[in-house]
């Protein structure tokens, strides 16, 4: 993956590297050419003097030259300068990497290291994340249907653990608080915690059907006589009941 990744860095487009190359190009002949004049320019009787413009001229063109590689990695936001283009390309390159479905992971590393800008890094992510939501509710809606157990693969966000989690899945909707309600959750019982557990749609990185199936009359014991109202449709319970969401 790491070689793969490297073959594919080295092979950035023209129109990627060549404009940050040219920029630092033109303020290296700039650089030289000042300390050409304040060597030769001015005469043998200012040597004294030209070599303290030597000392300037040096330390102006390395500050230049640092600030050229800096500017073209950073952007400025209301919050501050941000983390430099690379950083934020190995942060998204490690969530890529993360993601179960291999040609999505592929896919996502060849945009994350084509891209120009932190806007294209964070459209990547998000188309990203959205094929990824997807094929985990599709993969979730085949477990409901045939009552079969689940593995999940969880980040919570940021730069935390991936959690696995076997589970039987539930359902899949929005959060019960007002601030929750805004995203989906992947409801899920775990065997682990003997819980219901709800888990962020978008941060979850994968789902895995296990041959197991699970009952559900075992783990709606704690519903009492009325089963919830279902998003994804199934035959539990003589049917259930299912919302007009889908």
């Amino acid at each position: 993956m790491e070689q793969d990744r490297s073959d594919r860095a080295a092979a950035q487009p023209l129109q990627v590297w060549l404009p940050p190359f040219v920029l630092k190009l033109l303020v290296f002949a700039a650089f030289a050419f000042v300390l050409f004049y304040a060597i030769v320019g001015a005469g043998a009787e200012e040597l004294s003097r030209n070599q303290v413009w030597v000392i300037i001229a040096g330390l102006t063109g390395l500050l230049l030259l640092l600030g050229v590689d800096r500017l073209t990695n950073l952007r400025v936001s209301p919050g501050g300068v941000e983390a430099t283009l690379r950083e934020a390309k190995e942060r998204a390159l490690a969530e890529a990497d993360a993601l179960e479905d291999p040609e999505l992971s592929d896919a996502l590393e060849t945009q994350i290291l084509r891209s120009r800008n932190h806007d294209q890094v964070e459209a990547a992510m998000e188309l990203a994340t959205e094929l990824n939501v997807g094929r985990v509710v599709e993969r979730v809606k085949e477990a409901i249907r045939e009552k079969r157990r689940i593995y999940v693969r969880y980040r919570s966000g940021g730069r935390s653990e991936v959690e696995t989690f076997q589970a039987a899945p539930l359902d899949i909707k929005p959060g019960k608080t007002r601030a929750t309600r805004i995203n989906d959750y992947l409801w899920i019982y775990s065997y682990e915690h003997r819980h219901v557990l709800s888990l962020r749609l978008g941060r979850v990185l994968g789902v895995e059907l296990s041959e197991e199936t699970f009952d559900p009359s075992e783990i709606m014991k704690e519903w009492e006589e009325q089963e919830p109202e279902w998003n994804v449709p199934r035959q539990w319970r003589g049917g259930g009941r299912s919302s007009s969401r889908s």
